[in-house]
């Protein structure tokens, strides 16, 4: 005997790209008698993509199995491609008007590519998954939602991913919220990149090196968002 209470299918993508103008100035002529030149040019400084399906199974009134896909690409974190396969358990502790709070245990397979490809790590692997889900009505206009997500390498446990985002929701009418939030994004292991070498007295040789990209980033975003009723 089977119970099933209800079934759900979350999707999600989105896109992350920025662009910033990188000014020099110059000095053209003598201390005295001088002009000055600018040139600016544009430079892509961030670019993300993401999609995710997940599918929810309640089978009591606390538990909840589920299974899902998640793609990504970050090639300024290093990564060209990143599928991972889900399938888990999870715990509704609190689901009211005002508060809902659950927390999720699964299990992982990651296809993953590099942009540089390390030789001493495995591409594709099998990890662990924790996460939370979090909604809190502060109150009749404010709304605060946080998520968290955490994915263990079990062939290397020093390759850690999390990822966390949180939000503020501000009712401006009944239509229009204001929602800035944060993003963070933590590689314990980062990706490498390729930088030049240059000699002892500053010259180049023509030659580069792998060096770890940074563990943390960090986006800070501000939504509109509009409610059909």
């Amino acid at each position: 005997f089977r119970r099933v209470l209800f079934r759900s299918i979350k999707l999600e993508d989105g896109a992350v790209r920025t662009q910033s103008g990188i000014t020099t100035r110059k000095a053209i002529g003598t201390a005295e008698d001088h002009r000055i030149e600018e040139e600016t040019r544009q430079e892509k400084t961030a670019e993300a993509f993401f999609a995710r399906v997940r599918v929810d199974r309640k089978v009591d009134s606390g538990l909840v199995l589920f299974g899902g896909v998640d793609w990504s690409r970050n090639t300024f974190a290093g990564i060209d491609s990143r599928t991972l396969l889900a399938a888990g358990a999870g715990n509704v502790w609190v689901s009211s008007d005002d508060l809902r709070f659950k927390t999720d245990y699964g299990f992982t397979y990651t296809f993953r590519t590099d942009v540089i490809n390390n030789p001493f790590t495995k591409q594709n692997f099998p990890g662990l998954r924790l996460s939370y889900d979090l909604l809190a009505q502060l109150t009749p206009s404010t709304a605060l939602e946080s998520g968290f997500v955490t994915d263990l390498n079990i062939d290397n446990t020093e390759d850690i991913e999390s990822d966390f985002t949180g939000s503020v929701s501000i009712a401006i009418n009944k239509s229009l919220s204001l929602k800035p939030g944060i993003h963070l994004l933590w590689r314990n292991d980062p990706a490498l990149t390729r930088i030049d070498l240059y000699a002892a007295n500053g010259s180049p040789t023509g030659q580069t090196v792998l060096v770890p990209l940074q563990k943390l980033d960090r986006f800070l975003d501000l939504a509109l968002v509009v409610t059909l009723h």
